[in-house]
């Protein structure tokens, strides 16, 4: 495993990543064989063990543990930090390969072989496709605004996967697909359109109904929510008697777009207004919800967006006996796998 990582590091490009980009904590301590340092935001400058630095880097060890309050994590490559507003931000510098073995780890930790190559695969298209659209100075985040990065340690069968699938990524056309990933579909893949205002749908994007995911523990689930506070924060007078939902198309199973509360006159909130203020998020916004005893209760289906290629579904063909092909064509028809050498928008 250790002899593969280091292969990894050595022959990828390197991809520039913000982490920690949604705990965005004040201030870390890195440790490594070159030391340990304390390093925090003051304004525009960072206080590097007490001492005022404008920017601080480290690159010379092999690996590193950044902690932030209770968070520890492990990471290769190297690392810039400064301050910008009082943030602190921290980036990353590390080899595409071992970034993305990361990605498949932390965004597919089960899974068979051929479902975590398709999945290296689509990651791969996926980071190429967002590059550009951060701020000036790094590639991607570390989170899901982007793909989930947790640095190391990364499992043997994941380095294996993007191993086996260097280089490669989806083309429609000469260019890197669009695609997208989810966890559970929760019996229907959806339209880009289906999610995201003024998204364009390609030919390899289908609106299907697939129970292929029916073993996820997602693919079905129930929540509750207490409706006292958001009653109140909502600047409704009265108890809420009933509930509507708007939906971005009458589909049934696509996205939640808004409320209807009736209590008794109907008031409508956009879904954000209403998400935002309640104690936790559901796991996707395709569900069915009702009102009882003061009770918000909301009946899923699915975990994530819902758009592109369900993990579970994926992990479900593996074990059917299909490759890492066969899955990317379920999911993506139309697309063919192609080495980034032969992409004409290459790489960005």
């Amino acid at each position: 495993m250790i002899n593969l990582l280091l292969l990894l590091l050595s022959v990828s490009k390197t991809f520039t990543i913000r982490i920690f980009a949604e705990e965005r904590p004040q201030q870390v301590v890195i440790s490594s064989s070159q030391g340990t340092y304390r390093v925090a935001a003051d304004g525009s400058s960072l206080l590097v063990n007490g001492k005022r630095e404008r920017y601080f880097q480290q690159m010379e060890a092999t690996r590193y543990t950044i902690t932030a309050g209770e968070i520890k994590r492990r990471y290769a490559g190297g690392f810039t930090f400064y301050a910008s507003e009082g943030e602190l931000v921290i980036l990353n510098y590390i080899p595409e390969e071992a970034y993305l073995a990361s990605v498949v780890a932390a965004e597919m930790p089960e899974g068979g072989a051929e479902a975590r190559k398709a999945q290296a695969i689509v990651a791969r298209a996926y980071a190429y496709n967002k590059m550009g659209g951060h701020d000036v100075g790094y590639d991607l985040l570390d989170s899901q605004d982007s793909q989930v990065y947790r640095g190391l340690p990364t499992d043997s069968a994941s380095l294996q996967a993007v191993r086996e699938t260097e280089g490669l990524v989806l083309g429609y056309k000469g260019d890197v697909a669009e695609v997208y990933y989810h966890s559970t579909c929760g019996g229907m893949v959806l339209l880009p359109s289906d999610l995201w205002e003024g998204a364009k749908d390609q030919p390899y994007h289908r609106r299907r109904i697939d129970t292929l995911c029916c073993n996820s523990p997602f693919y079905v689930w129930d929540d509750t929510f207490r409706l006292d506070s958001l009653v109140f924060n909502l600047g409704l007078d009265v108890p809420i008697d009933s509930i509507h939902l708007v939906r971005r198309s009458e589909t049934a199973l696509t996205p939640v777009k808004g409320f209807v509360f009736y209590a008794p006159d109907s008031s409508f909130f956009a879904y954000n207004e209403v998400v935002n203020l309640l104690d936790h998020r559901p796991k996707t916004r395709r569900f069915e919800a009702e009102i009882s005893d003061n009770l918000l209760l909301i009946h899923g289906h699915g975990y994530g967006h819902g758009v592109g290629m369900c993990q579970f579904g994926a992990m479900a063909l593996d074990k059917a006996g299909y490759n890492y092909r066969d899955i990317l064509s379920y999911y993506f028809p139309g697309t063919e796998i192609l080495a980034l050498s032969r992409i004409s928008k290459g790489v960005k």
